[in-house]
C-alpha cells in the first residue's frame, strides 16, 4: 500500500484532528469534606490518564521459563495542582491524610486517624474526562476507591514569579472506562472490562 500525505490528513481530520492533551477536566470526589470543590479542580494542571500493568508469571516447565498472564496492577496515580494564595486545595488533601492517618505528630483520636476513619471510610474517587475539540465529552475515567499517599513540595524561589504548584499521589484499586454514545454526546459508563 502506498503512503499518502492525503489519506493521513483525511483519517486525523475525521477523528477531529487527534486527541488534546490540554483537553480535559478532572473531578477528585473525597470522602464526606475532602472532596475539591469546583475551583480546585479546576487547578489541577496536569494529570494522566490511569495505567493498568498485566505483569508476567514466569514459570518453569522442562527447564524453560513459559510466561503466562500474571496478576493486573494499578500504578499511583498523581496529579499537578496550581497552588492558589487560600491553599484550599492542598488544605483539602492535609485534612484527608490526617483522617487517614493521624496528625503530624501522629497523634490519632475521633476525626483523625481513628477506628471511625477506617480506610474503607476514607477512600474517594476521580473522574477524568477526555474532551474533544467541539467541546463535549468523548471518553471518561473514573478511577475507583482512592486516597492519598503523598503531598509534594511546593518550591519557593526568590528568583521565580511563576505560580506555585505540587503534586498529589493517589493510590487506588482500579479503574472504570466510558466512552461516548453514537446517538448523543453524553458520555455512557461501561462496567470495568478486567
Amino acid at each position: 500500500m502506498a503512503f499518502s500525505v492525503t489519506s493521513f490528513k483525511t483519517n486525523l481530520a475525521s477523528g477531529g484532528g487527534g486527541a488534546r492533551p490540554s483537553l480535559y477536566t478532572i473531578d477528585i470526589n473525597g470522602p464526606s469534606t475532602y472532596s475539591f470543590s469546583a475551583n480546585s479542580n479546576i487547578l489541577v494542571k496536569a494529570a494522566a490518564i490511569p495505567a493498568s500493568t498485566i505483569a508476567p508469571l514466569t514459570t518453569n516447565y522442562m527447564g524453560r521459563a513459559i510466561k503466562m498472564p500474571g496478576f493486573r496492577t494499578f500504578d499511583t496515580w498523581t496529579v499537578t495542582v496550581l497552588n492558589d494564595e487560600d491553599m484550599s486545595a492542598r488544605e483539602t488533601i492535609m485534612k484527608w491524610m490526617r483522617a487517614i492517618a493521624g496528625t503530624l505528630q501522629g497523634n490519632r483520636d475521633g476525626t483523625s486517624g481513628g477506628p471511625a476513619n477506617s480506610l474503607t471510610k476514607s477512600e474517594g474517587d476521580a473522574t477524568v474526562t477526555q474532551m474533544g475539540v467541539k467541546g463535549t465529552a468523548t471518553q471518561t475515567w473514573k478511577v475507583h476507591q482512592m486516597w492519598p499517599t503523598e503531598l509534594g513540595e511546593i518550591g519557593l524561589d526568590w528568583s521565580s514569579d511563576a505560580i506555585e504548584e505540587y503534586t498529589v499521589a493517589f493510590a487506588f484499586d482500579y479503574w472504570s472506562h466510558g466512552t461516548k454514545t453514537k446517538s448523543n454526546d453524553k458520555v455512557s459508563k461501561k462496567a470495568p472490562s478486567f
